[in-house]
């Protein structure tokens, strides 16, 4: 299998370019997949626009983004048996590309990958399938906590990773969550109870409370603003994608916080999360804020990017 498709890159730092890219899936458990739609991931696809380091892996451009899609299978391998040219799928990396930096490499018509990186639907694709993975990644990070019923959550910003967690947390039976959030629009969308706009809006009746603070803002100093508020010895989450990577230890040792770093999603968590989505205890609806065709893609990165409403910003490719 080899050809070229249509694709949104980065050719260098903040232009983003619809350009043809050349493909070679010659391998015997590649796959090629239609692409049906894919989502834009704002915290990650910020810094990459600006070419800031997300990573110990180097950016070399041109780059194609995208790492959360849902296509239907045009061809296969011949070590592919478990899945056939029509079936559907989700699909989470694009590694066969040829002459462009794949960091994801699912925007694109075409998806040329192996069989590691899908996951069979069995069935047509629905919008809640295009949240396997962002729940994938909530599930590997909070269950890497010491959580029961009775803790008490703090999540530091309420887009799309801050959303589902507390959607998670609440399906795991946390009772006590509340939330920092800029944006009240977001709040409203949360199952949070106590929502404040500012550290500081958080009085003292609020300092040594919460088992653990989730960090999913980008913003890593708020470790340092946020550590009255947990308790001594609580865990502090780091769910965001940071471009300031230090942080003043002095200030949260008195704490003597449990920082856990998640960053790595396995199969099994993407299995646990499309459970999870099928039994539809995760309200998923409100997460899909807006969507746009290929054609406007840079107008649903301006959106995605930028506009306080948006959760998840869908580009449909059919």
């Amino acid at each position: 299998m080899q050809g070229q498709a249509q694709a949104i890159i980065l050719p260098k730092a903040n232009k983003l370019r619809l350009n043809h890219v050349l493909y070679l899936a010659d391998r015997p458990e590649d796959i090629l997949v239609k692409t049906i739609a894919t989502t834009i991931t704002p915290g990650l696809d910020r810094l990459l626009l600006t070419n800031k380091p997300v990573s110990h892996k180097v950016l070399n451009y041109p780059i194609m983004l995208g790492s959360e899609m849902i296509g239907q299978v045009l061809e296969t391998g011949p070590k592919v048996t478990m899945l056939k040219p029509g079936d559907f799928v989700y699909t989470f990396k694009g590694d066969r590309w040829s002459g462009i930096d794949p960091y994801y490499g699912c925007h694109a018509e075409m998806v040329p990958t192996s069989l590691e990186n899908v996951f069979p639907l069995g069935r047509q694709p629905i919008h809640r399938d295009l949240l396997t993975g962002l729940l994938a990644y909530v599930i590997s990070a909070i269950d890497k906590t010491r959580l029961n019923s009775s803790s008490r959550v703090l999540i530091l910003g309420l887009g799309s990773v801050g959303l589902m967690a507390a959607e998670y947390l609440r399906f795991k039976g946390v009772g006590s969550i509340d939330a920092l959030e800029n944006f009240g629009i977001r709040g409203q969308l949360s199952c949070a109870e106590n929502i404040a706009m500012q550290v500081n809006d958080f009085t003292s009746d609020f300092d040594n409370t919460y088992d653990l603070v989730i960090e999913a803002t980008g913003r890593i100093l708020l470790i340092e603003k946020a550590i009255r508020l947990l308790k001594p010895g609580g865990t502090i989450l780091l769910m965001g994608n940071y471009e300031v990577l230090g942080y003043d230890y002095r200030l949260i040792q008195h704490k003597e916080p449990v920082l856990i770093c998640s960053s790595i999603t396995a199969y099994e968590h993407i299995l646990a999360s499309q459970k999870l989505l099928g039994s539809e205890a995760i309200d998923s609806e409100k997460f899909f804020t807006n969507v746009f065709g290929v054609n406007q893609f840079e107008l649903a990165y301006r959106v995605a990017l930028d506009s306080k409403e948006a959760i998840k910003t869908v580009i449909s490719w059919i």
